[in-house]
């Protein structure tokens, strides 16, 4: 028998024969699985953050318990056409909703293949991006009226909890020149700024917890820690 929605105990006593108590004054509180994001620009500190969480779930619940996805997947990231829009400063043959169709096809796969089996199976599950990072970059590119797009987005579970990871374009951008893994990476700047605005625009929406990540981590850190406090009251 497959068990859907949550479970919970309220103060159950009971016994299988009616004398010997087997559970007494019992309360619990357990649900199928629960999906934390972390989005915001390139540079913005959601991977740093989302390591503290990962690791910090990890501590409460057990390994097994807390799996971590990045998104896009290896799925659309290694594609030609992903590869030339992000290392090449010539994109005036690129048309984004291309790119936007492949991550988002990655993104419905990826929904399907593994994060909802994860919940299912009552995984606590944190992803490093997230549909709405396809969102404010649609956004940010002028695309609003794609609806074909935004109707493919209603299709992918949406997170218990979405922190959004903010700091000023300029301070992103910095960070970003100083990646080694990043020195060959083609950046626009005026993007990056329209994509954090876009984020930023979406957070009444999207019910993001907005991070001010230009402070040090263990600050920043502090906030997430009390909402997935709050997220996984009572939760074995």
């Amino acid at each position: 028998m497959e068990l859907k929605g949550d479970v919970r105990f309220d103060h159950v006593t009971f016994s299988y024969d009616g004398e010997k108590t087997v559970l007494n004054d019992v309360s619990l509180f357990a649900k199928p699985g629960q999906k934390i994001a972390f989005v915001g620009s390139t540079g913005a500190g959601k991977t740093t953050m989302l390591d503290m969480a990962a690791n910090y779930l990890r501590a409460r619940f057990g390994g097994e318990r807390v799996l971590v996805e990045k998104q896009p997947t290896d799925l659309s990231r290694k594609t030609r056409l992903f590869q030339k829009m992000m290392y090449s400063g010539r994109h005036e043959d690129i048309d984004y909703r291309a790119v936007q169709l492949l991550t988002l096809s990655d993104r419905v796969q990826h929904n399907h293949e593994i994060i909802v089996p994860a919940l299912k199976a009552g995984k606590i599950v944190v992803c490093d991006r997230y549909l709405y990072t396809s969102v404010a970059n649609m956004l940010a590119r002028g695309y609003r009226e794609e609806e074909w797009f935004f109707s493919a987005c209603r299709c992918i579970v949406k997170p218990d909890l979405a922190f959004l990871a903010y700091v000023e374009p300029a301070l992103a951008v910095s960070r970003i020149r100083a990646r080694p893994q990043e020195a060959e990476r083609f950046l626009d700047e005026t993007l990056l700024k329209n994509v954090a605005e876009e984020f930023l625009r979406l957070r009444g929406a999207a019910g993001f917890c907005v991070l001010e990540t230009d402070r040090a981590p263990e600050r920043a850190f502090e906030r997430v820690k009390n909402n997935i406090d709050r997220m996984t009251e009572g939760m074995v």
